[in-house]
Order: C-alpha cells, then sequence, then structure tokens
C-alpha cells in the first residue's frame, strides 16, 4: 500500500487554484452539462500546475466558502459480485456507477448513478438527501429503480473516496474541466490507498471539441487521454485477485507514476 503523501501537493495546487476568478451564478447554469462527453488524463503535480497556469484567462472556479477548492467524500455502491466493476473491466455497455456524494463545503448530500452510454456519451442522475445521510430509503430506492439495471436490493457500500477538486468553467467555451488531488481510498473490507502526488484531470464537454483551451493544454502537456475511473481503478489497485485484464495497462501505467 502506498503511504500519504499530500501535503506538498495540496498546497501548491490549492495556491494555483486561487488565481482564477468565480464564475458568475448564470454562467453555471450555463455549464451544467449532464449529458456530456468526458475525456480523462492522469499526471503528476508538476504538469498539473503547468496546466493550471495555461487556463487561468479562459476559465473561471466554481466557488466554495473556502475558496476555490473543494472537499468531495463519495461513498461507492456496488453488488456483492462486484458488477459495476466487472462491468467496467469488461467495456460493457450502458454501464453504471452508484455513489452517495458528501460536498461538505455546501453541506449537500447526493444519492448519484452514473451512465456510461457508449465510449464517449455519459449521463449523470442524482436525488438530493439529507447532509451526510448514507442510507438507501425508501425513496433512494425508488429513484434507483427508476435508474439503474442493477439490482437494487443487492446493492451495498463498497469503498469510499476522498479528494479535492478545482472545478473550472470555460469562460466562451461549453465546458467545464475538474481537477482532482490527494485522493485517499478506503476498502470497507479493510485497506487504504493513496494516490500520493497524482492529479485526476477531466475535460467535460458538449460537443467534444479538441481545440479549446483545456484539451491544448493537456496536449501541451504531453498527457495522453486515460480511461480512469476512481472507483474501477482503486478496486483493481487494492484487489490484485480480481480479474483486470482490460484495466491491466491503466493500472500499470498509475503504478508507474506513483513516488
Amino acid at each position: 500500500m502506498v503511504t500519504s503523501s499530500l501535503s506538498p501537493a495540496t498546497t501548491e495546487l490549492d495556491a494555483g487554484a486561487a488565481r482564477f476568478d468565480v464564475a458568475s451564478r448564470e454562467l453555471r447554469d450555463q455549464r451544467e452539462l449532464l449529458n456530456r462527453v468526458d475525456t480523462k488524463f492522469v499526471c503528476r503535480r508538476d504538469a498539473a500546475l503547468a496546466i493550471i497556469a495555461r487556463l487561468a484567462d479562459d476559465y473561471a472556479a466554481l466557488p466554495v466558502a473556502s475558496g476555490n477548492t473543494a472537499t468531495y467524500r463519495s461513498l461507492y455502491f456496488d453488488t456483492a459480485d462486484l458488477r459495476c466493476y466487472h462491468d467496467h473491466r469488461r467495456g460493457r455497455r450502458p454501464r453504471q456507477k452508484v455513489r452517495i456524494r458528501h460536498y461538505p463545503d455546501r453541506r449537500l448530500t447526493f444519492l448519484e448513478v452514473k451512465t456510461k452510454r457508449n465510449e464517449v456519451v455519459t449521463d449523470k442522475q442524482r436525488l438530493a438527501l439529507a447532509f451526510r445521510d448514507e442510507e438507501l430509503g425508501e425513496d433512494a430506492q425508488a429513484f434507483l429503480r427508476r435508474h439503474v439495471r442493477l439490482p437494487v436490493e443487492d446493492l451495498r457500500p463498497t469503498m469510499r473516496i476522498d479528494f479535492r477538486r478545482l472545478s473550472l468553467v470555460g469562460l466562451r467555451t461549453p465546458e467545464r474541466v475538474t481537477i482532482d488531488w490527494g485522493l485517499e481510498a478506503d476498502r470497507l473490507e479493510g485497506g487504504r490507498w493513496s494516490f500520493g502526488g497524482l492529479v485526476v484531470i477531466e475535460v467535460k464537454q458538449a460537443p467534444f471539441c479538441l481545440r479549446t483551451p483545456a484539451m491544448r493544454a493537456v496536449s501541451a502537456a504531453g498527457l495522453r487521454q486515460q480511461a480512469m475511473s476512481k472507483y474501477t481503478i482503486t478496486t483493481a489497485l487494492m484487489r490484485p485477485q480480481l480479474r483486470r485484464n482490460r484495466l491491466l495497462a491503466d493500472v500499470r501505467a498509475i503504478e508507474r507514476m506513483l513516488p
């Protein structure tokens, strides 16, 4: 298991996040993008700092009470046989992830379902819960039955994943960019995993475009698109006995970047 080394990355990336202006309410509403194309990248801290510096003139930040950097806490659910994990590993479409996500800076909690429709399109449905609620009550179960193709009665908490996030919206492009660092995973059956100084960048667009400032910045940094589902990758890393054939290249790439 990799030990945590969050302080240098957190301090420098928080400082980089502070350079962005705050997005207006109107701009935030225009960039909701619940139906979008997601493109992910993984890099080390130095590359992320360089990318953040390139984006300051073209994006604004979604603010939280503590500034531009928010804390995210997620509880992922899966079936007893880890169907969500194995659907991703096999490349099945559509495939789904179910989680309860807490937004402590805003004191909000949502039950969220992410559905990967095809190679490029992902959509998200969510239900507001009481802050910090993690029970799948009657309303939550009814919501899941409407939106998932999984046996709702078999879903159980499997993994907690915490991280810090800078969320950006394009000033002139229909785009959101999230930059996540300080990732820590807690396998509820035992074991923790830290991503150390690694950073996950996700560009969310409607429609997909290679010529936006964010896509040009990641290209200039020499980054290549990577299939990086936090839940799936941490499950593969922490449960090496599971089959992970289609994930192996991404797992190995992340392991090579770890300190």
